[in-house]
């Protein structure tokens, strides 16, 4: 079954989970520029994909089935970027990602973007569960996970290849019955 993401309408306390847009081009110049490593896969490395990136690239994971990817706008202002990837429309399964400004970090609005979007998932997609894998020396991104209400299920070993070696990864879970 192949099926397409809905346009994404999430409203949380202090964020608006949303489309990247043209006018986010300056914002994201200047990340790119400064070399902040929160967005999304695909994101361009050089000021001169962003035109390119903002009109197609970041919306290509929704328009191919797949998944979403998010601004996280706190006040007019792109704090963050979040996604729902590897979405198995058959299964019922998706998994989630993000990322935060480091001007932004500390605030809680990874943890209430993860929510804020996970309880949309279910109210508007036929989505059953959804994963969030963390490395497990992330000790940050174990802390959003859990404050956002997801169960831990276990560890995969040597599972992530990075720069400096393999890590273990956290998987967590969460169903749509957990919500309720």
């Amino acid at each position: 079954m192949t099926a397409r993401m809905p346009d994404p309408s999430v409203t949380t306390e202090r964020l608006t989970l949303r489309p990247f847009a043209p006018a986010d081009a300056g914002r994201i110049r200047s990340v790119i520029e400064a070399r902040h490593a929160f967005l999304p896969p695909g994101a361009p490395g050089h000021p001169s994909g962003i035109t390119q990136w903002l009109a197609r690239g970041v919306h290509e994971l929704r328009h191919s089935g797949q998944g979403v990817h998010l601004a996280m706008d706190a006040d007019g202002l792109v704090v963050g970027a979040i996604s729902l990837f590897k979405t198995l429309w058959g299964t019922g399964t998706t998994e989630v990602g993000y990322g935060v400004h480091p001007l932004h970090r500390g605030r809680g609005y990874a943890p209430e973007a993860v929510r804020g979007l996970a309880r949309w998932a279910f109210a508007a997609t036929s989505l059953r569960r959804i994963e969030l894998r963390a490395n497990l020396d992330n000790t940050a991104s174990l802390r959003v996970a859990e404050k956002a209400g997801f169960v831990r299920e276990g560890v995969l070993r040597a599972a992530e290849l990075e720069d400096d070696g393999p890590h273990d990864v956290v998987v967590f879970g969460l169903l749509r019955a957990d919500l309720t």
